[in-house]
Formats: structure tokens, C-alpha cells, sequence
């Protein structure tokens, strides 16, 4: 059954759920352009330290992704995300005063960065297990198309914002608009009529029950798979988007304003992306409409040519491919998922996706400093093709619909836990 736009809005929690969603990635997305800005324009850093700033924003999946889930599950979920948004705010507007006062440093940014992103890996954990606790199963991939379409406006309107602001007042000031997003998020948040408690609490220790999900996330083909993929893609991709934007500042001479109005006019695709997926899961499938989406993402990257109008035509091609091969992607692991398990399946695989961004950043970096950015960003682009082949020759490919509860063995937490 087909959901309108109209019957999400009118469910109280989900509403919630989505305007606090379409708030701080507005904000977000500003941080993505302002933060190394600040590096590059104020602190004058260099390509290996905005890769390390860059890194350090996802290195705490790496540090706190394994325990997140156990964590969440012990804890209500409105408390943990009204908790992350406020914190975040905290710890950005701490850059922009600190600039005021003539103290800013690089150490601060990377300091910022990582306990901001610790916040964010507990956000991210319990709200990725609660869409599915409140959505309707049968709901499920409208709810995350429909999420997927506004984060993809706010990536489209925050590194544009982000450039006018930057260019205007400085890139310190701009992230005052992450500060404010934070803030909404947690108001609205805060007013969430209900959000499900776990559906089973910790069984043993935090170690204990993270392993359930590591054991899970390893057992399950279709789950694996998808972890997989997508953690190879982002390994090549971080450090792909990082060096870029040196390549765009330092090599191809772009001001500020330029690269925010590239990456924004390229983030119309992953609206698009998001929009068409529902009918290119019918048309093609759910496994065959990911794979293919995870080819043309790479393949993308692959046929950028230094000029801003080449750049901003693969990015947009780029950012499709990923809206369609998130909305399916997300929907199919959730579904795949019994609900004992999100949010220990969430934590171990946002643990291997997400950590795999500093270590993308990292290498990146490195390659770019030993082979130079074209070299490198053509590597990166070949990288992404590879791990495209991880669905193809997974049960991913044959998945035809997103799994119903029907389909889910028996859901209990020694049964999944177990992986069976």
C-alpha cells in the first residue's frame, strides 16, 4: 500500500521524529563546509590536518560504535537524543567564541569534532531504532524515503548557506547555525508524545549484549552484506570528498562561496535520488535497485574533470546514486532486522559504516600526499566500484520486496542474539 506524505504527517511521534531530522541536518550540513573551512581560511591548515579534522568527526564510530546499541537499550530513548542535541550545541558554539577571543586552534576544531561526533553516535543508534518502532512495518521505506528527501534538502541548503555565510561573516560564525538546529531538534524532541522503550532491556553486561548484535550483523547474509558495502564505499568515499575539497581550494583556486554553491547545487541529486527510489525498488527490485545504485555512485566519481562544472555534474550523479541506495538500503537492514535487535544491529553497523570514514580520511591523505589528488581521487572512485560487488554476489541481489514482521523468525532476544 502506497503511504502519502499526508498520512506520516498526521502520525504525532513520527512528525516529531522528522522535523527534528530536517532541522539539525540543515545545521549539519552547514558544519560540513564551515568546520574545515575554519581550518583551511583561518588556521591555514594543510591537507593533512583537514584530514585529520575530518577524521576525527567519525572516528568516535570507531571508539563507541561496538557499545552504543547496549547503551541505548539501557536507557530511554527521547533522554538520549534530547541529551546528544543539546550537547552538540554546546560543543560547536564553543568554536566561534573561542575565535572571538583570539584562542581558537586546530586542537580545539579536531576536540570539537570528536566529542561532538560521540554525541552523534549515540543519536544516531537510538534514532535509527526508533523510526521502526514507530512506524508501521509496512510504512517503513515511505518513512526513511520520505527522511531521506529532507536531510537530502537540508545537504542541499546548508553548504550553500554555509558559503554565503562563510564569505560573508567567517567560517566560525556560520557554525551559529548548527548551534540554533540542535537546539529546535531537541525542543521538538523533547515534545515527542512516545517513543518505545527496547522492546527487550539488557540481558547481561554492555560487552555482553553488543556481542549479540556483532553476532547478528555477522550471521545474517542480507544484513551483512549491506553492512559491508557500504562500509567499503564510505572507507573510499571520506577521504574522496576531503581531498576533493582541497583540490578545490588549494589546486583549482575555488573560493569558499564556490565550493558551498557546488556541493549544494550537487545535493539536488540525492533529493532526487531519495524521490525515485520507491519506484526503482518496484521496477527493478529492492537488491538489484541497491547494487545498481552502488555502481553508478562510483562510477560517478570516476568521470569528474577539474573544472567546477565537471565537478558539480559528478557530484550530483553521485549524490543520487547514494539517496536511491540509502532509502533502500536502510529500509531492507531495518526490515531484515527482528526489533530486539535494531538497536544493537544499528550500533554494529553504523560501527563498521560510519567508523570506516576516518580511516577513509586518513588514507586519503596519505595517498593524496604520495600521489596527488587526481591520482587519488581516481583510485578512490575504482575502490567504490569494488565494493559495489559485495551485493551482487550476496542474497542482496535476489531480494525482490522488503521483508514484513511475517517474515522474521521467532523474535525473541536468546534467538537473535544467537543469530539464528
Amino acid at each position: 500500500m502506497t503511504v502519502t506524505s499526508a498520512a506520516l504527517w498526521r502520525h504525532a511521534t513520527f512528525r516529531r521524529l522528522w522535523l527534528s531530522d530536517a532541522v539539525s541536518t540543515l545545521g549539519t550540513h552547514v558544519t560540513t563546509v564551515a568546520l574545515p573551512l575554519a581550518a583551511l581560511t583561518v588556521l591555514d591548515a594543510g591537507s593533512t590536518e583537514v584530514a585529520a579534522l575530518t577524521a576525527a568527526t567519525t572516528l568516535p564510530y570507531l571508539l563507541l560504535g561496538i557499545p552504543a546499541g547496549a547503551i541505548v537499550d539501557r536507557l530511554p530513548r527521547r533522554a538520549v537524543l534530547v541529551t546528544a542535541d543539546l550537547a552538540r550545541a554546546l560543543l560547536l558554539a564553543s568554536v566561534p567564541l573561542a575565535w572571538a577571543a583570539g584562542l581558537l586552534t586546530l586542537a580545539h576544531l579536531v576536540a570539537v569534532a570528536l566529542l561532538a561526533g560521540c554525541a552523534t553516535v549515540l543519536f544516531d543508534v537510538a534514532y535509527f531504532a526508533a523510526v521502526p518502532a514507530v512506524v508501521p512495518a509496512r510504512r517503513l521505506a515511505d518513512a526513511n524515503a520520505h527522511l531521506e528527501a529532507t536531510r537530502a534538502v537540508g545537504q542541499t541548503a546548508g553548504p550553500g548557506v554555509a558559503g554565503v555565510l562563510v564569505g560573508a561573516l567567517g567560517a566560525p560564525v556560520a557554525l551559529l547555525v548548527d548551534v540554533a538546529s540542535f537546539v529546535v531538534s531537541a525542543v521538538f524532541l523533547a515534545g515527542t508524545p512516545r517513543l518505545a522503550r527496547p522492546a527487550v532491556p539488557g540481558t547481561g553486561g554492555v560487552w555482553r549484549d553488543a556481542a549479540g548484535g556483532i553476532r547478528f550483523v555477522l550471521r545474517d547474509p542480507v544484513v551483512r552484506a549491506l553492512t559491508l558495502c557500504s562500509g567499503l564505499t564510505n572507507l573510499w568515499h571520506a577521504g574522496f570528498l576531503a581531498m576533493l575539497l582541497v583540490y578545490a581550494v588549494r589546486e583549482l583556486r575555488l573560493p569558499a562561496v564556490t565550493v558551498g554553491l557546488l556541493v549544494a547545487g550537487a545535493n539536488v541529486g540525492y533529493l532526487l535520488g531519495a524521490a525515485v527510489a520507491g519506484r526503482t525498488r518496484t521496477r527493478l527490485g529492492v537488491g538489484r535497485a541497491i547494487t545498481g545504485a552502488a555502481v553508478l555512485q562510483a562510477g560517478a566519481a570516476l568521470v569528474l574533470v577539474p573544472h567546477p562544472l565537471g565537478i558539480g555534474a559528478g557530484l550530483a550523479v553521485n549524490a543520487f546514486a547514494s539517496g536511491l541506495y540509502n532509502v533502500n538500503a536502510v529500509s531492507l537492514r531495518q526490515a531484515a532486522t527482528p526489533p530486539a535487535m535494531l538497536s544493537r544491529m544499528t550500533a554494529t553497523s553504523r560501527f563498521v559504516i560510519w567508523g570506516a570514514m576516518p580511516l577513509g580520511a586518513a588514507l586519503g591523505g596519505a595517498l593524496t600526499g604520495l600521489l596527488g589528488a587526481p591520482a587519488y581521487l581516481a583510485l578512490a572512485a575504482l575502490g567504490m566500484a569494488a565494493a559495489a560487488l559485495v551485493t551482487r554476489w550476496s542474497p542482496v541481489w535476489r531480494t525482490r520486496d522488503i521483508p514484513t514482521p511475517d517474515d522474521h523468525p521467532a523474535d525473541t532476544d536468546a534467538a537473535v542474539a544467537a543469530g539464528r
